[in-house]
């Protein structure tokens, strides 16, 4: 990979100061000033609503500042959109790859780019993945590859461009930690390239393992910019959340194992491609956290709706007598909230016929206020309850779908993804939720990409592998090494641990 520096080794690639944004009178973003150094690979942390997404945002020319100024190579900048952020060798992978599924890799690569989709390009193109020690096929659709593939398609894409700094969003969010590892392997090498990487994380292992410098955000001011070296992961949640807030997990209590409330045996699924049911079983008792690991995309998803009850099976069965159900979906927005509703209204949906909203003809809107007050405190709602959920953070709305499913101790629990991309005092709070049901005797089926989740609330992890349920590992058995081989189909992943 050919470096553009041309600053000497103290010059920053990139300098925003006094970066400042206000939506209404919220000041998201308060006299920011961050630096982005040739060589070096840069972990920006913060709690949801700290400010990082706006942050950044604003140096990838989405948003324009309000106030503040951007410095690349030493030249002031104004970017307009992200166009003009790409011209000036600033490149973002988002968490939602930006990429066309039917076209190819190389048609994705040179997509908005003067280059062709012709042998130059895969040349190219392969020369900078054996250079990462990527494995990616440049003629297969985007469509037929893996998740950790997909991420490397779009680092390829920015380092084809030649651009000088590659900001990664949670960019280990649906990772087994092999790929995980994989991909820090690769950063480092980009950045012993020459470039800068900026990756935001709340997997505070893997930014003492791999940054070198960290900044952290905290109500929209940076609170810490220092070198990462002789940090560790309390430090860093200390730097995050200030003093006095538990960013720990409980240790799990040894419950009685109840009778069996679920049963799914070899249950399928219609639909295409990957992600269905395709004979998958598994038992749940009362008092019991079981996890499901499993690279995305093999089943999760199907598996959580039919356990819900939300989607019927095409072959196989369902057995369960219990009818208290509650669902924390994977999509906040798309299927656990309404977004132009506010945090009252989202949070009686599943009470709104009863007599306790109103009448068969009318919600009473004060009667809905009212009851949405204890809730808002008890889970530590960041709003008021006539706010929309839409304007609340991704820990907010996941704190308001928490409240919801688990005010009424349902007798089984299925939480899907249920601390993707939360600080980790949501993340905590979320999980000690988890706890509580069991405790009370409630089964809990968490479905997560987190392994170091799973292995922290969970009895047993199930593996799911192509629609089925492959393995069961008990948490006393399971490790990082031996869930991620399994994850990735190695009958030694036992073995292994």
């Amino acid at each position: 990979m050919s470096s553009s520096n041309t600053g000497g080794p103290e010059e920053p690639f990139l300098r925003a100061a006094g970066m400042t944004k206000s939506f209404g009178s919220k000041v998201v973003v308060d006299d920011v000033t961050i630096n982005f150094f040739p060589g070096k690979i840069l972990a920006l942390l913060g709690e949801n609503g700290a400010g990082k997404s706006t942050l950044i945002s604003m140096i990838c020319g989405q948003y324009r500042p309000d106030s503040g100024s951007l410095t690349v190579h030493g030249k002031t900048c104004t970017f307009r959109s992200p166009k003009d952020a790409l011209k000036a060798g600033i490149g973002v992978v988002y968490q939602d790859f930006r990429l066309v599924p039917p076209f190819s890799v190389v048609e994705n690569v040179v997509l908005g780019t003067r280059s062709r989709p012709n042998r130059r390009a895969a040349a190219r193109i392969e020369e900078i993945a054996a250079e990462l020690g990527f494995q990616v096929p440049t003629h297969a659709l985007v469509q037929d590859l893996v998740v950790g593939q997909q991420q490397q398609v779009e680092i390829i894409k920015l380092l084809f461009r030649g651009l000088d700094i590659l900001i990664l969003d949670e960019p280990t969010a649906v990772l087994t930690p092999q790929q995980s590892s994989q991909l820090f392997t690769a950063l480092r090498a980009i950045a012993d390239s020459g470039k800068s990487v900026v990756f935001v994380s709340h997997r505070l292992a893997e930014v003492v393992e791999s940054a070198d410098h960290v900044t952290v955000l905290r109500g929209g001011r940076v609170v810490a910019d220092q070198p990462a070296h002789g940090l560790n992961k309390s430090d860093l949640a200390l730097l995050m959340v200030g003093d006095g807030i538990a960013t720990t997990t409980r240790a799990a209590r040894n419950r009685p194992v109840g009778h069996s409330v679920l049963r799914l045996k070899n249950a399928s699924t219609a639909g295409q491609g990957r992600d269905v049911l395709n004979g998958a079983s598994l038992e749940l008792h009362a008092g019991e956290v079981v996890g499901v690991a499993g690279v995305s995309g093999n089943g999760q998803r199907p598996l959580a709706d039919v356990v819900a009850g939300i989607v019927p099976l095409t072959s196989g069965t369902r057995e369960t007598q219990e009818e208290r159900i509650a669902y924390i979906p994977e999509d906040r927005l798309g299927t656990g909230l309404v977004g132009s509703m506010t945090i009252a209204q989202n949070l009686q949906m599943r009470d709104y016929r009863s007599e306790k909203s109103g009448n068969p003809w009318w919600i009473n809107p004060k009667t809905l206020l009212a009851q949405a007050e204890p809730l808002i405190e008890e889970f530590h709602i960041p709003a008021a309850a006539s706010i929309k959920v839409s304007a609340l953070s991704g820990g907010g709305q996941q704190r308001v779908i928490v409240a919801r499913e688990v005010r009424d101790e349902p007798r089984i629990l299925v939480a899907s993804q249920p601390t993707r991309g939360l600080d980790v005092v949501s993340s905590t709070a979320v999980r000690e939720h988890l706890l509580d049901i069991a405790d009370k005797q409630g089964a809990v089926l968490v479905i997560s990409e987190d392994l170091d989740e799973l292995l922290e609330v969970c009895d047993r992890i199930l593996v799911m592998v192509g629609g089925e349920v492959v393995a069961e590992v008990p948490r006393k058995e399971a490790t990082r090494l031996s869930l991620g081989l399994l994850m990735v189909g190695s009958p030694d992943g036992e073995a292994s641990q």
